[in-house]
């Protein structure tokens, strides 16, 4: 099976390109212009002057100053008829501190560092060991922030509060 030319009625062979050719030649010119259209156009952005840019500025960043170191002096109390038992608190660090059990009136005072103007959680848990009233007390910087009472036999009381 092969492909027979066909030949014009007059029975000469035309030579040339037909008519299909100008149209395959019309897309390849419109390609080719689009190409060059695409290449100037890029080409006159990179020389021209640059847009102000955020991303890629060589600028150095701009770096917050650190933040100041402030000590906050904390008093956790306790004042009760009898003892105190599974005392937790806040010590400095945001650390945990525990004391399984101790006689009435009971403080301890900590240091609490952190960065100025930084929120801070103080926090005090205690369990009554017996008959009459528990209060816990959190004192921050001379100014009491937190203040509750419990009177049942074994009923726990907590005081916390977030200061910044």
């Amino acid at each position: 099976m092969g492909v027979v030319p066909v030949q014009p009625a007059s029975g000469k062979r035309r030579r040339g390109p037909g008519p299909g050719s100008a149209a395959v030649m019309a897309g390849f010119a419109v390609v080719v212009a689009v190409g060059l259209i695409t290449v100037l156009v890029a080409g006159q952005r990179s020389a021209g002057p640059s847009a102000p840019s955020t991303l890629g500025d060589s600028a150095a960043p701009v770096v917050p100053a650190p933040a100041r170191t402030v000590a906050h002096t904390v008093l956790y109390e306790l004042e009760g008829a009898t003892a105190a038992l599974n005392i937790t608190y806040v010590a400095d660090g945001s650390a945990i501190a525990q004391v399984a059990q101790a006689p009435t009136p009971w403080s301890a005072a900590v240091q609490r560092h952190g960065a100025e103007g930084e929120e801070q959680y103080y926090s005090l848990s205690a369990q009554n060991s017996g008959p009459g009233k528990l209060t816990c007390r959190i004192v921050v910087d001379g100014a009491t922030v937190s203040e509750r009472a419990v009177a049942e036999s074994q009923g726990v009381v907590r005081c916390a509060k977030s200061v910044g």
